[in-house]
């Protein structure tokens, strides 16, 4: 699976992106809340994604970054990115910001799952993560800092073409609503998201 990651010259831009859609169901699934999103990079400030979820009154109890916000209704992305010369694998470079309906991250970076880094606050604050409930759905709109992203791969080659690998998903871990729904599937006989190897290719482009 693929997912082009396009140039956007304004946030104002996100939809005219390639569609995700976030329907792969696995796992555990109590409920089945349509997902679907875009991401595109914006010059000098970083990727900028926006999930959208057709879901009415979503679970929203976390109200702090570093929460476990996958205890209540969460979208996530994760990226993934190999230096010069290295395969993917599971003990790559990535990232998994993961966002409530109350637009709280849990947000952390790191080679593999083991040893992960929560982002500092400043990333934090400059991800503007931004959540909107109406009626019948809600929104997410988040910024992954150009900043950020340097200090972790080479994002000049990335601007410049070079594949890495993203994944999208919808989650709860609560056993009244508990599902897991990705973009791009991953296969494992237990639940984990954290695993690279099943991660969509992408570029900017």
């Amino acid at each position: 699976m693929e997912y082009a990651i396009r140039k956007i010259n304004t946030k104002n831009d996100i939809e005219k992106c390639e569609l995700f859609t976030i329907d792969n169901y696995q796992w555990k699934n109590i409920c089945t809340p349509k997902t679907y999103g875009y991401a595109g990079y914006l010059k000098g400030k970083g990727i900028y994604v926006k999930f959208i979820c057709e879901e009415s009154n979503p679970k929203r109890e976390h109200i702090q970054n570093r929460d476990r916000v996958c205890d209540d209704s969460a979208v996530e992305v994760f990226m993934a990115f190999t230096e010069e010369n290295e395969e993917l694998s599971n003990d790559v470079m990535y990232i998994n910001f993961e966002m409530n309906a109350n637009g709280v991250m849990y947000s952390k970076f790191g080679k593999g799952r083991k040893g992960r880094k929560f982002i500092s606050e400043e990333v934090s604050q400059e991800s503007h993560c931004v959540a909107k409930v109406e009626e019948n759905q809600w929104s997410i709109t988040l910024t992954i800092p150009e900043n950020f992203l340097r200090e972790i791969c080479d994002f000049d080659a990335i601007i410049n073409g070079k594949e890495f690998y993203c994944n999208f998903y919808k989650i709860s871990e609560s056993p009244e609503i508990e599902h897991y729904v990705s973009f791009s599937k991953i296969d494992s006989e237990v639940p984990n998201f954290h695993l690279p190897v099943y991660f969509a290719k992408t570029a900017i482009k």
